[in-house]
């Protein structure tokens, strides 16, 4: 399989995971003085019975279309180990228990490919499956997967990159997961990595939550606090790696200066927000409220900013996780709009699902094209269970 570059930027790509949601993570932004005057009306909110309801049924057809999908094997896509632990989890997340069958097959599956270091994985995305099936293990039965849950805590600790490979704290890699252990980290690794250290109840005061907050800050566009790893904008927002000069999916930017500068976008701001926090920063942390004025200012769920179509369902999966973390029920824009985040997110899902209850992306990249729709339509289950 050819290594996609940011997973959950796609599934495996994999992502798991959701602003200044109400006036107490800060004021919003300023709105030109024409707005002032005449601020816009609140975006339009669905109906509330009928979205509830249209969810349930949608989640429940996706559900089904993963169920029979799934080889009697108990896995998904050709045994791919990350891919089948990507449709566990949302089987789980919509409401099958580890009695269901499918459920049952599953995680036996997942179990037996566990590695004796407690890796759980295929060849070359090891952070990413172990990561997603680690989450699998704890909704499905901490207690009898007790032994195979710590294994793997303990591989996935042990990749984090830190002084144990020699990388020092100067390091642009350090507190960062990458694919494995000897490749560089990235943002979508990292955000699967503490996705499933939170789910899997590591306590904050471990280590591996400061070392993460420095890779995050690194990885976000704010110079006052990224080291200078890389040239950007001072959006707020966040790109996919700081290694090498910084690496973003969405491109560059031309500077005044004549730099080019990387230009964050909206899945892995979205990740780097969530991650914040769930490493433990406060909620008026300055990197907090500045990724979250990123957020305000491209507030949309027509498409993934600054990467239009490309990894839209990996988006809404990622942002409803990290609105949810956030834990406030409605977003006010940067021009003053107030959003119920969830309504918005459950129509933009509800109005892509097609008629056999699968979710697949014309813009084919990362794992969300019709070639695998098991996995944005994981994607879509695990963003709409979010909004409910």
């Amino acid at each position: 399989m050819k290594r996609p570059p940011g997973w959950l930027a796609a599934l495996l790509v994999a992502g798991w995971l959701g602003f200044a949601i109400s006036g107490c993570a800060g004021e919003p932004a300023e709105s030109p003085p024409a707005e002032k005057a005449a601020a816009p009306a609140p975006a339009p909110a669905p109906d509330a019975t009928s979205l509830a309801q249209n969810r349930e049924e949608a989640i429940a057809r996706g559900i089904a279309y993963l169920v029979n999908e799934q080889a009697e094997d108990g896995s998904w896509a050709k045994g791919n180990i990350g891919i089948t632990a990507l449709c566990t989890q949302a089987l789980l997340a919509g409401g099958k228990t580890a009695q269901d069958p499918p459920v049952r097959k599953a995680v036996d599956f997942l179990v037996k490919q566990q590695a004796d270091d407690g890796g759980i994985h295929d060849i070359g995305l090891e952070n990413y499956t172990t990561s997603i099936a680690l989450v699998v293990l704890v909704k499905a039965d901490p207690k009898t997967y007790a032994d195979p849950i710590e294994k793997a805590k303990a591989y996935l600790i042990a990749h984090q990159w830190d002084e144990t490979e020699s990388i020092d704290l100067g390091n642009p890699w350090y507190g960062g997961a990458g694919y494995g252990q000897h490749e560089r980290p990235d943002l979508s690794n990292e955000a699967f990595f503490l996705e499933a250290m939170h789910q899997a109840g590591v306590p904050k005061d471990h280590p591996l939550w400061k070392k993460a907050q420095v890779f995050l800050s690194r990885t976000q566009d704010r110079s006052e606090s990224n080291d200078g790893v890389f040239v950007g904008t001072d959006s707020g927002g966040f790109v996919y790696s700081p290694h090498g000069g910084g690496e973003s999916k969405a491109g560059t930017v031309d500077l005044p200066n004549g730099q080019k500068g990387l230009k964050a976008y909206g899945s892995m701001t979205y990740a780097g927000f969530k991650s914040f926090v769930y490493a433990g920063l406060s909620r008026d942390d300055p990197r907090v409220l500045a990724a979250l004025d990123w957020i305000r200012r491209h507030w949309t769920f027509d498409e993934n900013p600054e990467l239009g179509q490309q990894g839209l369902f990996y988006y809404y999966m990622t942002a409803a996780r990290a609105l949810a973390a956030w834990g406030e029920p409605a977003i006010m824009d940067a021009r003053r709009r107030t959003h119920d985040w969830r309504a918005e997110l459950s129509d933009a899902i509800l109005r892509r699902q097609r008629e056999n209850g699968s979710w697949f992306n014309e813009a084919e990249r990362w794992f969300e094209g019709e070639q695998v729709p098991v996995v944005p339509t994981s994607y879509c289950i695990l963003a709409l269970v979010e909004c409910r």
